[in-house]
């Protein structure tokens, strides 16, 4: 007991230590973590405090990498705004190596991007800012880090941090279209919200960076005032003293141009009195701004911005010409620089140091600091203080100090622009490139030696043994033996295990020695084994298939050289039972592929029959196109030829008028009871469409509804759908034809569509009388119900209502199109058909539709294309501005030719000190090339000025690809800009000052400076790559020959190996692929020749093989040469005697290709050499003979045995595909025009029925004159929109019938008499009465679909059967002229000649329907259909039906097709 409590204490006091020191690490990181917030927050502060905190931070998270690496990136920023480059580079780089967390790197990346811009190394720049993007995509991705609060805003931080110091890259390059776009990546609402000092750099960039954008430059200067006044505002509320004294710097520098001043005060005035409470004058208040951003600047330490701050200074007093004291501030600038550079870079030489002026300066200091490796200096930082120094000297007149900083700051732009930058970094991938060249060389002459250390090993360790040549021997014949005891005839692979060890069981036991041997296949049961060790061999097919297994039984282990004599065996063993099985499943592959091509083609009868009854039912349709256009022409000749006011003539048309609708009727009610007997075969043809085209079709047919008094309102709509576009209309038009019908006059109608999140949902709505719960129910629930029955309970006028019943199936094919859909696919589950409604206020009707997708795609394509040509375009132009394109207008062209003169005359006078005149010339020069711009350009509206506003017309040629010499443009600016400081106009020196520097960095811009950072990184894998395969091969010349040493030792061994790997090459040369016995030669010189030439040396390998179908050699050759012919009579010599042959002469060796089958012996082909040498060991014979054997072995199989059997296999599935695509085809086809069919029927039923209706109105009631016009004209849009509706739908059905499903080919007489008797035997098996059918058929053939004329005579039996009485049928087929003539004669019935010509043509008295659901009275115009089709494309026209009275009683139906 006592132990248990010891042990508990124990237990407890560790507990509390481990909690305890769990505890104390906890408190330290947060500690350190508040640390790192507090150096983050007071950064902008007080920089001192920043980098304590910051040191603190690293002292106490020593044991958290991130903590570490927040605080480096504190402390490198701290060093980057004190100027230490040196170490702040370092710490940003310490960060990579403590921490793998991917948002401290990114900072450090920023870090580094920051330092690289300031000090113009252009190319790291950008190689961190590509490694920023990716870190920024891999944070992205991971969601889980994001829903941190902490992590966000260090996120929103750096992301911000990223956009700023690009914008600021990309603005001191002059690339303003770049730097406003990285400043706009920023969402000030949701990244800078909650960081106040991110906020303030915003606000201060956009108001001093050159990064507002305005429609003016007045605009410009009022939104920067704005953005530096809240700037300095909030950094005063807020105490962040480096903002406030940057946004102080930037007014004054906003202020000091005196134009800028008074725009302010006039827009501004509020705004100006608050920053000049004092109401100092201007001259004061910029200096003002300047002296308190100065003493800032001090109390904060960044150096940086205290020389800027004296330069601003400096350029207030030259505005204000106090230029003694402006020259005094840029010298305290200057000495600044000299300082950092004391500071940081250890310099006691007084020589090394910037100055003002230095006379008779053959050098410059500044450009030797730049050049020098280790120095890091700020070359823009300087080069404004120069040219600030340039302007000051020139405003006191002295002339030489001007010129001395002026030509030190053209020098800095020189060279830190982008193309020096590039130039050094091409050398530097130049010489990478030849270190990788030299690299690449040494491999390939490293493998050159490999190859030629193997070639002189294998030659030189070749051994003889002749024991190897007598097991060799053994070995061939017995792998003859295996390949050639499978007989043709086998059943299953028991009988070819029982061939193969019958044939070769004693002599591989002989061979090795072996007690037994055993071949078992997958699947068989295990037997009793003998008292021996077992040597298993696994049997594969060329697959790797497991095809069994080879077992033998040995009393003692076996020696390596006979193991490797029996693996040598096991491919012919796997082979030849691999090849049992294939003949073995080649006959049930032969029965199953044709019952497969039978199914297939009952299917095809099945859907050619259906396919000529729907083409039938089309033609139907079609036979009503001339009666609407004869209604439309006599209408139209009732209104334009003025015939209302003639009553006989107007009667005539009426009494026509009629007779046509009639007809037209008759010919739907045919069509509806057709179509009625396939209610509900409905397929869907899905497309995406915009629902506003029907609904414009539905609009059309508003007339119907001003007849009736009622308004229709088709509301507009952009939605698109996914459905069938027929079915959609259908649905359209019979929901709004149901509301006509019954809303009652004044009614309302309204069609319109809502778009939902997954579907979107037509309606139809009206006013009328409405319908009953019952009534919905019967349409919802009941399949199928009776129209007639729906509303007369709650009717007011049965009769009226009565009159106006259809019936019904409009509703039905709604319901029935929306359920196909529904079972079409996941997508369509949205799909519903509904009713609201309520007795005596109405009813809406609606249905639901998935959504579509706008074909956008091409179009975005099509417009993508020319902006991605056009960017294309310009980029390349802006990259070869120097190269032949502007040189060659220069020169061509005079205008700029006489420019470059001019700009040559500018440099001389001022040379020469006459500036006034260099004045005049550099006008001149300008006037050319604004002359060459209006000439070449489209928009002349933009010329060069010599001094104007901030609007500079050469950077708008540049921008929009205009090619001129922009170069001299640059000399012209140049030195314009030299004459006004000398003259001491500097508002004229600053605009042609800015314009030059502007286009000298635009002509600049290293356009591929990315593609340079991948290339770089892309060299450096190239040179590992190089570096890995050196490595690799010298680990490989040294195994090479360790194992070509131990070579000489295992030569033995290794012969077995190459005569096994001989085996399975020559055994998986795919022969049967091959379909002509030439190409079987071909194909084994290729696959052999290399093979071969291993064994001996060949300078030409030959194949012959014999075709027993044209009884000649089929010959191959890996080289053709003259002495071709010499091979082929040798070759055919060793063929008709099945002995091998040699010419020592010729050094030709023929072995013949001979197959032992059962007790025959097959030749089929012959193997000949051209050897380089006669000389030969008998290995080598050996060799060839094993490789004959096998040769002869696949040949056999390819050419005579499998091949055949594969080649019919083939063809019988061609044939079932070929069946199974028509039948698809006519499938698809026909439930397509099921579609069509059932909406044209639809559709044809009302619009007839109200014009019969109209023009009986007309032909009874006595109606004014104008009332009787409005009828006719009410006609003329019914017919109108009749024919438009009719015209779309029967043009979708006919379109179906571009696919040609007819099938031609030869028919013979003798096989439709025996398809017609076995028909008519079978159909008559049932029947009540006795009919009797003769066939008197002549011995002809015909050309024409073998299942259309089967059918057809079908169709004549049917017909005839429907007569229900005993008789005779008679059949005669023979040939007349061409054609071939079949003559139906039928002696039981008795018609007129008139009666006979009306048979083929519809007519609703003769059609019938069972009570099978069989329509009747059809047959004739499907045998029409039939004999239409053989019109078109059996090739021959000229077919023809018809009917005529038959001699000696009845009727003859008789039909002509072309003969063969």
């Amino acid at each position: 007991m006592r132990n248990k409590w010891l042990l508990a204490l124990c237990m407890c006091i560790v507990s509390i230590f481990f909690s305890c020191g769990g505890r104390m690490d906890s408190d330290a990181y947060l500690q350190a973590d508040s640390l790192n917030h507090e150096a983050y927050l007071v950064r902008y502060k007080n920089l001192d405090l920043s980098e304590a905190l910051a040191h603190e931070a690293l002292e106490t998270g020593k044991g958290f990498s991130e903590i570490k690496a927040e605080a480096l990136n504190h402390l490198g920023f701290c060093a980057f705004i004190r100027m230490d480059f040196e170490r702040a580079d370092s710490l940003l780089r310490e960060v990579y190596r403590v921490t793998p967390n991917e948002l401290e790197c990114l900072v450090a990346d920023i870090g580094l991007m920051k330092i690289y811009q300031r000090t113009s190394m252009n190319k790291e720049f950008y190689d961190y800012r590509h490694s920023a993007l990716r870190r920024m995509k891999r944070i992205d991705e991971d969601e889980s880090a994001l829903r941190d609060p902490d992590f966000q805003a260090r996120y929103k931080y750096a992301c911000s941090e990223f956009s700023i110091t690009s914008a600021v890259y990309y603005y001191y390059l002059q690339q303003e279209k770049e730097s406003l776009e990285a400043i706009d990546e920023i969402d000030v609402d949701k990244e800078l919200k909650d960081d106040t000092a991110q906020l303030l750099y915003y606000y201060y960039m956009k108001g001093s960076g050159g990064m507002y954008e305005a429609d003016s430059s007045d605009e410009i200067v009022v939104g920067e005032f704005d953005y530096l006044l809240d700037c300095l505002t909030l950094s005063k509320e807020q105490g962040y003293v480096y903002f406030e004294a940057n946004a102080s710097q930037a007014m004054a520098e906003l202020l000091k141009n005196k134009k800028n001043y008074d725009l302010l005060m006039e827009k501004r005035p509020g705004m100006m009195r608050v920053i000049n409470r004092n109401d100092l004058a201007w001259e004061d208040l910029i200096v003002r701004f300047t002296q308190y951003a100065l003493e800032l600047f001090n109390r904060y330490g960044d150096w940086y911005q205290i020389s800027g701050t004296y330069r601003t200074l400096a350029s207030c007093y030259t505005e204000q010409g106090r230029y003694e004291d402006a020259l005094g501030y840029l010298s305290e600038a200057l000495s600044y620089v000299n300082l950092h550079h004391e500071k940081y870079y250890h310099c006691h030489d007084t020589i090394d140091r910037l100055k003002p002026y230095v006379p008779m300066a053959t050098h410059s200091v500044e450009l030797e600091w730049i050049n020098k490796e280790g120095i890091r200096t700020v070359p823009e930082w300087i080069a404004r203080f120069r040219e600030q120094l340039s302007v000051t000297y020139a405003a006191l007149g002295m002339k030489p100090q001007s010129d001395y900083n002026r030509n030190i700051y053209l020098d800095i732009l020189d060279f830190t622009r982008q193309d020096k930058e590039l130039e050094s970094r091409y050398l530097a991938l130049e010489k990478e490139s030849k270190m990788l060249n030299g690299m690449l060389l040494m491999v390939v002459i490293g493998v050159v030696l490999l190859v030629i250390l193997l070639v002189l090993l294998n030659r030189r360790w070749r051994v003889r043994y002749a024991n190897y040549i007598r097991k060799l021997k053994d070995t061939l014949d017995i792998c003859r033996q295996i390949t050639a005891s499978v007989p043709s005839d086998v059943e299953d692979e028991e009988t070819v295990v029982d061939a193969v060890m019958g044939s070769v069981k004693e002599r591989i036991m002989e061979l090795v020695g072996a007690k037994d041997m055993r071949i078992c296949l997958v699947g068989d049961e295990e037997e009793s084994v003998p008292e021996a060790s077992c040597v298993s061999f696994p049997l594969k097919s060329l697959e790797n298939e497991i095809l069994g297994r080879w077992d033998v039984y040995v009393d003692a282990p076996l020696k390596k050289e006979d193991k490797a004599l029996l693996e040598m065996i096991v491919p012919c063993l796997s082979w030849t039972l691999e090849n049992g099985r294939t003949l073995v499943s080649l006959e049930d592959e032969c029965k199953r592929i044709e019952k497969e091509q039978y199914v297939h083609e009952q299917h095809l009868v099945e859907n050619k029959r259906q396919n000529l009854i729907k083409k039938a039912c089309l033609f139907i349709v079609t036979g009503i196109t001339p009666y609407i256009d004869r209604i439309v022409n006599e209408v139209d000749k009732l209104i334009s030829f003025n015939y209302l006011s003639n009553e006989e003539i107007k009667l005539g048309k009426y009494k026509y008028l009629d007779e046509l609708v009639t007809c037209i009727n008759e010919y739907n009610d045919i069509l509806a009871l057709w179509i009625k007997m396939r209610q509900g075969s409905l397929n869907l043809n899905i497309e995406n469409f915009e629902l506003n085209a029907l609904f414009e079709v539905i609009q059309k047919s508003r007339k119907n509804f001003e007849l009736k008094k009622q308004t229709l309102s088709v509301e507009s709509t952009d939605v698109v759908v996914k459905a069938d576009k027929a079915l959609t209309l259908f649905m359209l038009n019979t929901l709004t034809e149901n509301a006509r019908k019954y809303t009652q006059a004044g009614g309302r109608v309204n069609v319109y569509a809502r778009e939902e999140e997954e579907y979107v949902e037509i309606s139809v709505s009206d006013n009328g009388r409405g319908l009953s719960e019952e009534d919905m129910n019967h349409i919802l629930g009941e399949k199928v119900y009776d129209s007639s029955k729906i509303g007369l309970q709650d009717a007011e006028n049965v009769d009226d209502l009565q009159k106006n019943k259809g019936s019904g199936f409009g509703l039905m094919n709604c319901k029935g199109i929306i359920e196909k859909y529904r079972k079409t696919n996941a997508l369509f589950k949205v799909c519903c058909f509904n009713i609201e409604s309520r007795l005596g206020e109405g009813s809406r009707f609606y249905f639901r539709l998935p959504k579509g997708t706008k074909r956008l795609l091409g179009m975005l394509l099509i417009l993508l294309l020319p902006m991605a040509y056009g960017c294309k375009g310009k980029g390349v132009h802006q990259e070869e501005y120097a190269d032949s394109l502007h040189v060659y207008q220069m020169m061509g062209d005079s205008l700029l030719r006489e420019a470059n003169q001019w700009a040559n005359r500018v440099y001389d006078a001022n040379l020469n000190g006459y500036y006034e005149e260099a004045l005049v010339h550099a006008d001149s020069a300008l006037s050319c090339l604004n002359a060459h711009y209006s000439k070449y350009a489209s928009n002349d509206s933009c010329a060069l000025q010599l001094v104007g506003a901030n609007r500079f017309s050469e950077l708008e040629w540049f921008h929009e690809g205009f090619d001129t010499d922009y170069y001299t443009l640059l000399d012209v600016r140049n030195e314009s800009a030299v004459a006004f400081l000398a003259l001491g106009d500097l508002e004229g020196y600053r605009y042609n000052n800015q314009a030059y520097t502007s286009l000298y960095k635009q002509l600049s811009v290293d356009a591929s400076l990315e593609q340079y950072c991948i290339k770089m990184q892309l060299s450096s894998n190239n040179k590992i790559v190089a570096m890995i395969l050196c490595m690799v091969m010298l680990i490989a010349l040294l195994v090479g020959y360790y194992l070509l040493y131990l070579r000489h030792r295992l030569a033995y061994r290794y012969n077995l190996e190459h005569v096994l790997e001989m085996t399975k090459r020559t055994l998986s040369i795919p022969v049967t692929e091959c379909e002509e016995e030439k190409e079987v030669a071909h194909s084994l010189v290729q696959e052999l020749v290399k093979e071969v030439n291993e064994l001996v040396s060949v300078d030409v390998l030959g194949m012959a093989v014999y075709s027993e179908e044209r009884q000649v050699l089929e010959y191959a050759f890996s080289v053709s040469d003259e002495n071709e012919e010499e091979m082929r009579e040798e070759m055919n010599a060793c063929f008709a005697s099945g002995l091998m042959k040699v010419d020592a002469s010729r050094k030709i060796k023929c072995f013949p290709l001979c197959v032992e089958v059962g007790e025959e012996k097959h030749c089929v082909g012959v193997m000949a050499l051209r050897c380089v040498s006669d000389a030969e060991g008998e290995d080598d014979r050996l060799f060839l003979e094993l490789v004959a054997s096998y040769i002869a072995i696949i040949v056999y199989n390819a050419v005579k045995l499998v091949a055949g059997k594969y080649r019919d296999i083939e063809l019988a599935e061609d044939e079932a595909r070929r069946l199974q695509r028509e039948e698809n085809q006519l499938h698809v086809q026909n439930m397509v025009l099921d579609n069509c069919l059932s909406t044209i029927k639809h559709e044809t039923i009302y619009y007839p029925n109200r014009i019969k209706h109209i023009v009986d109105k007309l032909s009874v009631e006595g109606l004014s004159a104008e009332e009787e016009r409005k009828q006719v004209e009410n006609i003329s849009e019914l017919i109108g929109y009749y024919k438009d509706v009719f015209t779309i739908l029967s043009s979708c059905a006919a379109r179906q019938l571009d696919e040609i499903t007819f099938r031609r080919g030869v028919v013979k007489s003798t096989d439709l008499e025996q398809a017609v008797l076995r028909y008519f035997k079978k159909a008559t098996k049932k029947l009540a009465f006795r009919t009797q059918l003769v066939v008197k058929a002549e011995d002809v053939s015909m050309t024409g679909d073998a299942i259309q004329l089967k059918f057809l005579l079908e169709n004549l039996v049917n017909e005839a059967l429907t007569c229900k009485e005993d008789g005779l049928l008679e059949l005669h087929i023979y040939k007349e002229g061409a054609f071939v003539r079949f003559d139906f004669i039928d002696r039981r019935r008795q018609y007129t000649q008139e009666e006979l010509n009306q048979l083929f043509y519809p007519h609703l008295s003769r059609m019938q329907h069972d009570g099978e659901g069989t329509l009747t009275g059809t047959e004739y115009l499907i045998c029409k259909q039939i004999i239409r089709d053989h019109d078109e494309f059996a090739g021959r026209r000229g077919c023809r039906m018809n009917a005529s009275l038959a001699e000696g009683g009845g009727f003859i139906v008789w039909c002509t097709v072309p003969a063969r």
